[in-house]
């Protein structure tokens, strides 16, 4: 769950509910930690302040190197779908990840410089309050205030920065890995999986770590490498898991795997003869609507209609509740199935409708028809090398 705040550039910004934890976490932090042992005889009111506002810090910071990102991948004719900030940093939505070793390596870097550049930036402001601040004594107290929330913001750049050159997905130091092998090996898929791996290895180290920490009596920053180690591990190996599944389908049509037969709606249907006549006799849990000329205009799911009252499924029709054509994947019987597998993971949905040029729905395609090709080529691959060997 996330909420749209803004868009920047035309790229919507969402904050994920996580935040709210992590955000009252930091300032209580900042407030009864940080502020307290560099700025002594403060109060708490002030403490507080200073923490809240070093929190709002902290997100902006993250925004501003993932938005450095974003039009970086904006320049280079990539899109961006949004931004989402939540409870581990942030993450720019990229709809295609570049094979270009030489752009992906900019729109990695591009991110902790911008970090670095910030914590330059906020540091250069504190050493100048700090020399106002020995100078003029009666507004020493104000200036401290203002000492504070910069001393945090240079540090916690720093820490942005170089946390994200760790060399693991889905970290930019990953990305800058992976654009180095993909230069070293010429080959972009084989260096996705050995920088994974890699990643996977780190992460293994950082949860290690959170281990030894722990024993040693420090457990809030054991725990919090644990927490760190597993988030990296659970990106690289998902990263590895999809790699090896791009793998398998590479090369791959829509029109060779795609159903034919499939039933479709009329927008004017009643929803009370939906599910008499479709629902309770195709058990199937979604169904396209089409026009009179077999063009998709969306699709009704039984979700949809288990919102609506009894009385209301007497009055409704399909048009009225079904999800509109915008929000669906639409392709080309020729695109690869490896890009159909990406928009489906990326908008979380579990079905691709197919069209011809004339924009008339000609088929579908499931995400377990993907897997199970998958799955399918790679029982073959396996049972291949082992008849060989013999």
């Amino acid at each position: 769950m996330s909420l749209q705040i803004c868009t920047i550039k035309k790229i919507p910004i969402k904050l994920h509910f996580t935040l709210i934890i992590v955000f009252f976490l930091i300032s209580w932090t900042l407030a009864t930690g940080f502020m307290p042992h560099y700025y002594p005889n403060l109060t708490n009111l002030q403490y507080w302040t200073m923490g809240i506002i070093g929190s709002i810090m902290l997100f902006v910071s993250i925004l501003l190197h993932e938005l450095s990102h974003s039009l970086l991948s904006i320049r280079y004719g990539i899109q961006v779908n949004q931004i989402i900030l939540f409870i581990f940093g942030g993450i720019s939505d990229i709809k295609d990840e570049t094979k270009d070793f030489k752009k992906e390596f900019k729109i990695a870097i591009v991110g902790p410089l911008t970090s670095y550049a910030l914590s330059g930036l906020f540091w250069l402001f504190f050493i100048l309050v700090s020399y106002i601040s020995d100078t003029q004594q009666n507004i020493e107290n104000y200036l401290s205030f203002i000492e504070g929330i910069l001393l945090y913001s240079s540090m916690v750049n720093l820490i942005i920065g170089s946390f994200n050159l760790i060399p693991a997905f889905p970290l930019d130091g990953g990305r800058i890995l992976r654009a180095g092998l993909t230069k070293w090996k010429k080959d972009f898929d084989l260096a996705t999986s050995i920088a994974s791996k890699i990643g996977i290895a780190v992460s293994f180290g950082i949860i290690g770590l959170g281990f030894v920490a722990m024993v040693r009596g420090s457990f809030l920053s054991g725990f919090w490498l644990i927490i760190i180690g597993w988030f990296l591990n659970s990106g690289a190996q998902r990263y590895l898991d999809q790699n090896e599944l791009s793998i398998r389908i590479k090369g791959i049509k829509l029109k060779e795997i795609m159903n034919r037969n499939f039933v479709a709606v009329k927008p004017d249907l009643k929803l009370s003869e939906l599910i008499k006549d479709y629902f309770n006799v195709y058990w199937k849990s979604a169904f396209p609507v089409i026009k009179n000329d077999n063009q998709i205009i969306g699709m009704i799911t039984t979700n949809d209609v288990s919102k609506i009252g009894e009385r209301e499924i007497k009055d409704k029709k399909v048009v009225d509740v079904m999800i509109p054509v915008s929000e669906l994947i639409v392709m080309s019987q020729d695109k690869e199935v490896n890009d159909a597998l990406k928009e489906l993971f990326r908008k979380g949905m579990s079905r691709i409708f197919i069209i011809d040029k004339q924009s008339q729905l000609i088929g579908l395609v499931s995400k377990s028809d993907i897997l199970n090709l998958a799955q399918e080529r790679q029982e073959f691959l396996q049972s291949s090398k082992k008849n060989w060997r013999m």
